[in-house]
């Protein structure tokens, strides 16, 4: 595998002639492993490096076997291909990150949820988040003075009104996978909308989703925000 950091001593092991033809292969033609492979070994000053056109997709296409320990393993090409059900989120293994920023500084931290439930039902997707506004913390001022001053201003009527709103809430109206919904990428769209101090709006993200091992769903989602839509207006002019 290209991406383990000990590949050019695992080809040397095999190859110890770098005039020798080698021929690389991928998981198919959208893949990049057999690319960097290639790359990789050209400049490590093997001579007669090929690839695989198409890669292993190909290859089944054109009606060849495949052949060593795992021919038939997923691949991060694989399509991903959900079982209809309810699945109830793992809060110690969730976590939400944000990080806020203006001209002049940059902040980032955590929040907590405090539960959460998914239904899977011909692949769409829907649910709810509960998440607790009150675990809400910095990380990058960590052992400093101004970081319980922070706290304090997020938890503050300035921002998030947590005495009065502790609970935020993301509610998935609908998630539809991307047409071709591969492993390694963004294959989810989701449309949701996003509680806070009791202001709902509208949040359409997108979201990589993978099954694990156990039966269980795992998902990432990266998006920004702007907190004036949910009426949080400190040291803004919206």
């Amino acid at each position: 595998c290209v991406f383990e950091v000990s590949f050019l001593e695992q080809v040397s092991d095999l190859v110890d002639d770098k005039s020798s033809e080698i021929v690389l292969y991928g998981s198919s033609s959208r893949s990049m492993d057999a690319v960097s492979a290639a790359e990789k070994l050209r400049r490590a000053g093997y001579e007669n490096v090929s690839i695989l056109s198409g890669g292993l997709e190909t290859w089944r296409a054109s009606g060849y076997e495949l052949d060593g320990d795992h021919p038939d393993m997923a691949d991060p090409e694989t399509l991903l291909q959900l079982d209809d059900g309810t699945y109830t989120v793992d809060i110690d293994q969730s976590l939400i990150e944000w990080s806020g920023r203006n001209p002049n500084t940059k902040h980032y931290g955590t929040v907590g949820l405090t539960r959460g439930q998914v239904e899977v039902n011909s692949s769409n997707i829907s649910g709810v988040f509960e998440i607790d506004m009150n675990s809400i913390d910095n990380t990058n001022l960590k052992g400093d003075e101004l970081h319980s001053v922070l706290i304090s201003h997020l938890k503050s009527d300035d921002f998030f009104f947590i005495a009065m709103f502790p609970q935020a809430t993301l509610t998935i109206n609908k998630g539809l996978p991307v047409r071709k919904p591969y492993l390694s990428a963004p294959n989810y769209r989701f449309d949701a909308t996003l509680e806070i101090r009791g202001v709902k709006a509208e949040l359409p993200f997108e979201a990589t989703v993978t099954k694990t091992e156990e039966g269980g769903l795992a998902a990432e989602a990266h998006f920004d925000i702007d907190r004036t839509q949910w009426e949080v207006i400190y040291g803004s002019t919206r």
